[in-house]
């Protein structure tokens, strides 16, 4: 995995998206590690962001440690293991979803009764219909124990 540092032009344009887009302040050196269809952005050698599909987020690290206000979507116990195993949200299993969450914004997935995110994607329905129906509401992009946080973790 070759590492790449970005230029601070670059860097500023990237916080500042993600000022607008999630209502995160990010500062710091920024690193770039390629892993495919993501980006993983290492900011003060921390992989608090990615980079997919040309829009930048903040990685499942970077939701633990940056605690997004905004885009949660809560899921049941039943769903944990699917989503750890890479599988995309499904409706049934959606405790709850922000309203303001609109399709094709990034949101992070946390289980019911705990706080810390197991999971960050993309929404594929608006928040309020999350809770409705049958079908997929999040694709998953990454999640605690892929490759890409073994490869920080172990």
């Amino acid at each position: 995995m070759r590492r790449k540092r970005l230029r601070k032009k670059e860097a500023k344009k990237i916080s500042a998206e993600l000022e607008e887009v999630a209502g995160i302040n990010v500062d710091g050196d920024m690193d770039v590690v390629d892993f495919g269809n993501l980006r993983i952005i290492l900011v003060d050698n921390e992989p608090l962001l990615i980079e997919y599909d040309g829009g930048y987020y903040v990685s499942v690290y970077g939701a633990i440690k940056l605690k997004p206000e905004k885009y949660r979507v809560t899921v049941d116990e039943g769903a944990l293991k699917f989503i750890m195993n890479g599988a995309d949200v499904m409706k049934p299993g959606i405790v709850y979803a922000d309203e303001r969450i609109r399709e094709g914004d990034f949101v992070y997935v946390t289980v019911e009764g705990k706080e810390s995110p197991i999971a960050v994607g993309i929404a594929l329905c608006n928040g309020e219909e999350m809770k409705e129906g049958k079908g997929k509401a999040v694709k998953n992009l990454h999640h605690l124990k892929d490759k890409i946080w073994k490869h920080f973790f172990g």
